[in-house]
């Protein structure tokens, strides 16, 4: 895992990212690089693991990562999928100082940067801007939580699917239907039925 050269990360997807949220200063940017790595994780391996803390944030370039949890029963139920240009992290095992209940996994291999929670945190302290990116980027994720959970409660299975279809057609192009199935929370026959429906 090396450090990002300046160079490229100038140009990353991920200052850019930021930068769409608030400018950053050359400066900002240089120490922000200090604390990022890449990373290429092969199929299969796991980014995040049922109580093995991790305390660091990804942010995908290419592949992509499927999270999940394992049930009662031993069901895996698939919760959420990170593609190109996505932050990923167990946010709430950070900020609770707990393990994580859940799995993430390279479902292909993938390309990341990463960086530490706690260096970011000090980043947030030294400078304005990376505190707007932390405040958007925690809204952000409250809403794609918020959204996903009350679409079971208002939403039928056909209507959440719809909004799959609308929202995120790389899930339908990229995941099993086997985990489609689960992240909508219906049986691999009923997304058959949905699917030839279309």
């Amino acid at each position: 895992m090396a450090m990002i050269a300046i160079e490229t990360m100038n140009t990353s997807p991920l200052i850019q990212a930021f930068t769409r949220i608030v400018p950053l200063k050359e400066k900002e940017i240089e120490d922000f690089i200090q604390i990022t790595k890449e990373e290429n994780l092969s199929k299969g391996h796991f980014w995040v693991k049922e109580n093995k803390r991790n305390e660091r944030i990804a942010f995908l370039l290419k592949g992509y990562l499927r999270k999940y949890y394992v049930d009662n029963y031993g069901k895996e139920i698939t919760d959420a999928f990170y593609f190109s240009s996505d932050f990923c992290t167990d946010l709430p095992s950070i900020i609770g100082n707990t393990s994580p209940s859940s799995y993430v996994v390279a479902m292909e291999e993938t390309n990341l940067i990463s960086f530490s929670y706690a260096d970011f945190d000090k980043l947030r302290i030294k400078y304005a801007p990376f505190e707007r990116i932390y405040s958007k980027l925690l809204e952000l994720n409250f809403l794609k939580f918020y959204n996903r959970t009350t679409s079971f409660v208002q939403q039928t299975p056909k209507e959440r699917y719809a909004e799959v279809l609308r929202q995120s057609p790389i899930i339908l192009q990229k995941a099993t239907q086997y985990h489609i199935a689960s992240y909508l929370g219906i049986s691999y026959q009923h997304l058959s039925r949905l699917r030839s429906a279309k």
